[in-house]
């Protein structure tokens, strides 16, 4: 079940966040794990229309976490939000980042977004790979823009525009997705 992020899934968020800086995996070029502590810090800064969400279990185990969050501070780009999901390492596969992907689009589109945006490492083609899926498109290709340990990494920046009709695959997540999200919000 999909539902808003609350402070006591902070460790939760964190385990899976730290999970994703592990090497190949290429999610997050951070190299400093994060803490409950930080997690929870990060929760408190949301503001509408950006939030977190968590895909949970039946029996209270987050198993993944997305995000919105602005996309920029200037004032003109007010509808547009960069996306982040992670799922737990030992749930990779099984169709919860879909849920999750899914779970944005349509918090974005409740909230007034027009358009999403990913960041990721162009070797993330897992990541890549689902967006495109749901219908983003690929925008530019950043050469050795990120700092990934003790080199550079290209960053794909690809894109969503909300006012336009979903693919089909996303369109399935989307009904999957609304009969799982309980009450988020």
């Amino acid at each position: 079940m999909m539902r808003p992020a609350e402070e006591r899934d902070a460790p939760a968020l964190a385990r899976i966040y730290n999970q994703a800086m592990k090497p190949g995996i290429y999610a997050v070029p951070v190299n400093k794990p994060v803490t409950a502590e930080d997690r929870v810090a990060w929760l408190k800064r949301f503001q509408p229309p950006f939030g977190a969400w968590v895909y949970e279990t039946p029996s209270g185990d987050v198993q993944g976490w997305c995000s919105l969050i602005p996309f920029a501070v200037r004032p003109s780009y007010p509808g547009i939000a960069e996306i982040s999901a992670y799922v737990d390492e030992t749930h990779r596969a099984s169709g919860i980042g879909g849920l999750l992907l899914a779970c944005l689009v349509s918090e974005a589109r409740k909230r007034g977004l027009r358009s999403l945006v990913s960041l990721a490492f162009e070797k993330n083609v897992v990541s890549i790979s689902g967006c495109l899926q749901a219908g983003f498109r690929p925008m530019a290709l950043l050469p050795d823009v990120a700092t990934f340990g003790d080199h550079f990494e290209t960053v794909a920046w690809i894109q969503k525009d909300l006012l336009e009709e979903d693919p089909p695959a996303l369109r399935h997540l989307l009904e999957k997705g609304s009969s799982s999200r309980g009450g988020a919000r």
